[in-house]
């Protein structure tokens, strides 16, 4: 295999020129780029990009939704010996401002007016910025600011091909190919300084639970910077020659990946929460009839899925009634989500609940987790073809060391562990141990089988007042099964019992609320429903009752917003903050634990152009009791 991404893909260029690379749909048409004009496209725009200023060395920015500019942009810094950073197309004026002064990038490639706005305040510390929608943009072109296909053309001259040969020859597998923004759950996101070699060694490694033979379909529909999304759309394409599909716009994603029906499919947890939860919800809607043959297929299929994990017989009686089943429920269910055609799928980014993953595996789509973080290139450990226990998320891969410290940080090392931060040496030296360990601040065990079962993050893994060790996200992953809950903060480390703070899901919610007649105007009024209340009660009584008593979930509320990035409650990657969570709901917490049964609140939160207060009155419920029937305001 070639040693740096720009030759793998010369060498797909050369080998298969007229195959397709990229495919994207605009306009209602899918769009192919073959990988030869994919070359070709990658070198003039280094050229421009050279004659704009940008350097070896250099940093070059790209904000923006998953587009094929994207990744030629990405492809065509690492041509010239830059390190690109992807910044996420969602952040706040404030964050692109950070990240354009800290990295002290050249330039910047960027998608829209929209985009455009965050990064005018900064005009003065780039050299170029490149808008590649261009249209209705020409009110904004000057020295500085250009049409992104101009610079392609600009960069097709012979000399500047000669000046992107002669950067290509100094590129070595140690040179940085990428800076991978951290998911930022304790602080702000640090950049993972990652080589050609780490990123093709992630890639190698990642073989052992994804092997793609070459042409697969893929979708690229997450936010690029992500090391997830990178690993699946720019490397993998490169080590194995997938064609990666691009969706039209971010609001038409699920009828995109329907059209497409890839081969491999990628999502994190909270993605398969969503799928799962909107699948019962509608399920639950349904009428009698396909109601019926839902509960009754589902539970056969559920029945076959957990005996296969116990690597127990499954019956002729049973599997002849899961050969009627599945296309009776399964087919068509998976064709609805975009996975009729899926050979394998990926979850990554955080633990999925065993609830979930049995659920997908019911349905026959061989999903199989993945572990790891920025720093390792998104792969250390995963699940292996056949051998897939939900509790955990798999084995060490190839080449791959994972070993447990005796305070129960999993740490790793291996070929794909990255170079260090960008411009933090502390963080870099407080990241490996003395033996040259990586840590990944979270804590974790292996099995009798040699799983690793992942507890969490480190810091979160607590005991409750009795001295009963607690792991939050073990509990968070069961509650997130209910379709009704998004998101869960469990609370308990040294306390008397153990509490949690609820998100709704939004649209399961409300539809259930429509379908019974409860009247609400606003997400806050749901939230503040009696028999929405009662509603959640009942969820975290089914999946708390198989849990020891001290585990259960004994007090909660229903947090009157939904958790949200801009206000720091969460990454851009939807993880939970849980500092700035338990900072933020001190008050509501408190009363979680001295009796309470209404905490007034309020919380400065911010918009795009602003900021602004919400005050509510937000109710506490014991899990075990239902609430009066009496109207509460909000």
């Amino acid at each position: 295999m070639s040693e740096t991404l720009v030759e793998l893909l010369a060498q797909h260029a050369r080998s298969k020129p007229h195959t397709p690379a990229l495919r994207v749909k605009r306009l209602g048409v899918w769009q192919t780029t073959t990988w030869a004009a994919l070359q070709e496209q990658v070198i003039h725009l280094a050229g421009g990009l050279l004659e704009l200023g940008l350097a070896p060395g250099d940093v070059l920015a790209i904000l923006g939704q998953n587009a094929p500019e994207w990744v030629m942009a990405e492809l065509a810094a690492q041509t010239v010996g830059a390190m690109p950073m992807g910044i996420y197309a969602d952040a706040m004026p404030e964050e692109v401002g950070y990240f354009i002064e800290f990295s002290q990038c050249a330039g910047i490639v960027l998608s829209d007016e929209e985009q455009l706005d965050k990064v005018l305040p900064h005009l003065d510390r780039l050299r170029f910025v490149l808008v590649w929608e261009e249209a209705g943009m020409s009110k904004y072109w000057s020295p500085k600011v250009r049409p992104f296909s101009a610079v392609l053309e600009q960069g097709r001259s012979e000399r500047n091909r000669s000046a992107v040969e002669a950067a290509k020859a100094q590129l070595r597998p140690e040179t940085i190919a990428l800076l991978a923004p951290t998911s930022g759950t304790t602080a702000r996101s640090k950049l993972a300084m990652l080589s050609h070699r780490q990123l093709i060694a992630g890639a190698k490694a990642g073989q052992d639970a994804i092997a793609i033979g070459g042409g697969e379909w893929v979708f690229s529909y997450l936010p690029l910077p992500w090391i997830g999304e990178q690993m699946l759309t720019v490397v993998r394409s490169l080590t194995d020659g997938t064609v990666v599909h691009f969706p039209e716009d971010m609001m038409t994603v699920r009828e995109d990946v329907k059209e497409v029906q890839p081969d491999f499919y990628l999502a994190p947890a909270r993605l398969w929460e969503d799928m799962a939860a909107i699948v019962r919800s509608r399920m639950e809607d349904a009428d009698g009839l396909k109601k019926a043959v839902y509960r009754w297929g589902m539970g056969v299929l559920l029945e076959c899925a957990q005996r296969e994990f116990r690597r127990e017989p499954i019956g002729f009686g049973l599997e002849l009634a899961r050969a009627l089943a599945y296309p009776l429920v399964a087919r068509p269910i998976r064709a609805r989500l975009g996975l009729a055609a899926c050979r394998i799928a990926a979850t990554g980014g955080a633990p999925l609940g065993p609830e979930v993953f049995t659920f997908f595996r019911a349905l026959g789509v061989d999903i199989r987790q993945v572990y790891g973080q920025s720093e390792t290139a998104a792969t250390s450990v995963a699940h292996l073809p056949g051998d897939t226990p939900p509790e955990t998320v798999g084995k060490p891969l190839s080449h791959t060391q994972v070993r447990i410290a005796e305070d129960g940080e999993i740490q790793v090392k291996g070929a794909q562990v990255f170079s260090g931060y960008f411009k933090n040496e502390a963080a870099t030296r407080e990241s490996f141990t003395e033996d040259g360990w990586f840590r990944t601040g979270d804590a974790g065990f292996f099995n009798e089988n040699g799983h690793l079962v992942l507890l969490g993050r480190l810091k979160e893994v607590g005991a409750l007042a009795d001295g009963t060790r607690f792991a939050p996200q073990f509990l968070e992953n069961r509650l997130k099964y209910s379709p009704y809950i998004r998101e869960a903060v469990v609370i308990g480390h040294g306390k008397p019992f153990v509490t949690a703070l609820i998100e709704l899901d939004p649209e399961n919610t409300q539809n259930w609320a429509r379908k019974r007649g409860i009247i609400f105007t606003t997400y806050q009024s749901l939230t503040a429903n009696p028999q929405v209340y009662e509603l959640i009660a009942q969820e975290l009584r089914m999946a708390c009752e198989s849990l020891p008593e001290e585990l259960r979930v004994r007090r909660f509320a229903i947090l009157p917003k939904e958790l949200h990035a801009d206000d720091e409650e969460i990454t851009r990657t939807r993880k939970v903050k849980r500092g700035t969570v338990e900072g933020r709901y001190a008050v509501l917490i408190a009363g979680l634990y001295d009796g309470s049964s209404l905490v007034r609140l309020t919380l400065p939160i911010k918009y795009l152009e602003g900021e602004g207060r919400l005050e509510a009155e937000v109710r506490i419920a014991e899990v075990g009791r239902s609430l009066p029937k009496e109207k509460v305001g909000a």
